[in-house]
């Protein structure tokens, strides 16, 4: 190590301890915004969830007959006092209420306050100004982001469509908590966490009086110093570099540690002959000049930029950089953590809570419409009057009942779906898994992956077994699969085609989708929300009658190349 660990320098203790107390602000001020984050989203998650349980057990047909000045029929009270219930079971609850469309305007149908406030809102009463989250309630589940102030108070909200026995939404289910309540754990959880914040800053203050008087009480304790520091740069989990701040060589990495060289794929002695921006993906190369400008004004750097390894692949750092002038010469220390798991875990977590409310709310309606026409049904083959028209209806409810018992199978194989964080996964080894569950010995396979692995849900299994599948049902005359990758300016695109019939232009984008008690192309739309998961997409872009092909589009941080290098 250059003169950095030099027995005549005491400054560097002191600019590490800042940089720890840097760091600290930072993660107090993360942690106090992730947290606040959270305890919003469980707060959104609960009031959608009460007001889908809500929404369940309202009878959809008969809240679709209510009309103005029917405050006193039973339909009416039955609904009002089942929202009651509701809102004396849950404390935190301050209002429950049912809406519908009349035209452009959102009014008021059922007020579970009805009879027991004075402000309570009649049959038609007209909502100002609704929130694009209410308006949303209408096609599904949904919840306010923010605050919102009204005649009634400032609140936070959530909102289920209520569906009549045909599955078409008649009104919505409106939930409102009151702001002091979440107001109120957010303080109490600020307040703590800027306490710790505050502790930390101090201990680090502390820390560095110490370090200077024991530095004057006795000049030897220098040598144990620069032997510690040396372990912690040798040691750390993150990686760390010296570089050349000025001249020709500027960005020049002089030294760094084993984490770096690590991180990147290189040897320390390969780090040692390149230039920093050498690590940079090429889109962050355009501005290495001014951030060199920015550091050498004595301003510390903080961000999240792509890196790109030895082998080419790209991925997430979060980074801190700044200028270290050791009088003789300056130097720029900078600090780097792979934080490219984290970014997409945070993201797949965040998509797949509103995924499994898509899934929930698509199997829910099935099992009520087949339990509707199964019950229909019997009703009929109870009063039929000969044997040929009781089995006919006898039939036709055994289909209905086929239809739950596929909903409930969707159900139970995707309940778990992004719940576990995703993980890389060898794409060779998965397919090879997801194919051993089929007779595919027939079909000839043409796979050059190249140790490709990507970041993707759990359930990437899942995926092939259904493009293989998809091969097997409808691609009669298929004698070969071919699977490859090529790179894009935006990521890379995974190649899974056959040499069978194909897909007709206007069923592309269907095979995707999932209709409402229809079972067409339930794998092929469950193969697109487990990508989701990880922000990656699928098409079909095949041409009928020459084979199907589907491109699976992986963007830059979610692949890899091992082994290849």
């Amino acid at each position: 190590m250059p003169a950095m660990f030099s027995k005549k320098s005491r400054t560097i203790s002191v600019i590490l301890i800042l940089l720890i107390l840097v760091i600290t602000s930072l993660m107090v001020y993360s942690i106090a915004a992730e947290t606040q984050k959270t305890l919003k989203g469980a707060v959104q998650d609960k009031l959608i969830s009460v007001a889908g349980a809500t929404a369940s057990q309202i009878d959809g047909d008969a809240f679709a007959r209510i009309t103005s000045g029917e405050e006193n029929t039973q339909n009416f009270i039955r609904i009002r006092d089942q929202l009651w219930r509701v809102k004396l079971a849950t404390p935190d609850i301050r209002f429950i209420y049912t809406m519908r469309k009349n035209g452009d305007a959102v009014v008021f149908v059922v007020d579970g306050d009805y009879g027991h406030a004075a402000d309570a809102a009649k049959i038609g009463q007209p909502y100002p100004e609704a929130e694009p989250e209410l308006i949303y309630g209408f096609t599904a589940p949904s919840a306010n982001e923010e605050f919102t102030t009204d005649p009634w108070g400032t609140v936070l909200s959530g909102f289920s469509p209520i569906r009549d026995s045909t599955g078409n939404v008649v009104g919505i289910v409106g939930v409102d908590m009151d702001s002091t309540v979440v107001s109120a754990e957010l303080d109490r959880l600020n307040l703590i966490i800027y306490g710790i914040g505050i502790l930390a800053m101090i201990a680090a203050v502390i820390g560095i009086i110490m370090i200077e008087r024991r530095r004057e009480m006795d000049e030897q304790k220098v040598e144990e110093s620069e032997r510690k520091y040396r372990l912690l740069f040798e040691r750390a989990g993150d990686a760390i570099y010296l570089l050349e701040a000025e001249g020709e060589n500027q960005g020049k990495i002089v030294t760094a540690n084993k984490a770096a060289a690590d991180m990147h794929g290189y040897s320390v002695d390969e780090l040692q002959h390149l230039n920093i921006t050498d690590l940079d993906a090429p889109a962050e190369k355009i501005s290495a000049p001014d951030k060199f400008d920015r550091i050498l004004n004595g301003k510390w750097l903080y961000g999240e930029l792509f890196h790109r390894k030895k082998n080419g692949s790209e991925f997430t750092v979060e980074i801190s950089a700044g200028l270290l002038d050791l009088g003789t010469k300056k130097y720029i220390l900078a600090i780097d953590r792979d934080i490219s798991e984290r970014k997409q875990t945070e993201k797949a977590l965040k998509q797949a809570t509103k995924k499994i409310n898509l899934l929930n709310s698509v199997t829910f309606n099935d099992i009520q419409n087949a339990l509707f026409s199964l019950k229909g049904f019997h009703e009929l083959a109870r009063s039929a009057g000969s044997y040929e028209k009781m089995k006919g209806y006898l039939d036709t409810e055994e289909e209905s009942v086929q239809r739950i018992t596929r909903s409930l199978n969707f159900a139970n194989c995707y309940q778990d779906l992004g719940i576990k964080p995703p993980k890389w996964q060898n794409v060779n080894q998965t397919f090879v898994f997801a194919i051993s569950h089929r007779d595919f010995s027939s079909i000839s396979r043409n796979v050059h992956v190249d140790g490709l692995e990507i970041y993707a849900d759990r359930m990437l299994e899942r995926v092939f077994l259904a493009l293989a599948d998809n091969v097997l049902k409808h691609a009669k005359t298929a004698t070969e699969v071919a699977m490859r990758y090529h790179e894009t300016p935006d990521g890379l695109t995974l190649v899974f085609e056959d040499n069978g019939i194909g897909i007709l232009d206007d069923r592309k984008d269907a095979v995707f989708e999932r209709g409402s008690g229809s079972h067409k192309g339930m794998e092929l739309f469950l193969v697109r929300e487990i990508l989701s998961i990880t922000d990656i997409s699928i098409k079909e872009t095949g041409e009928s009658g020459k084979g199907a092909r589907f491109e699976i589009m992986v963007p830059k941080g979610a692949y890899r190349f091992v082994g290849t290098a």
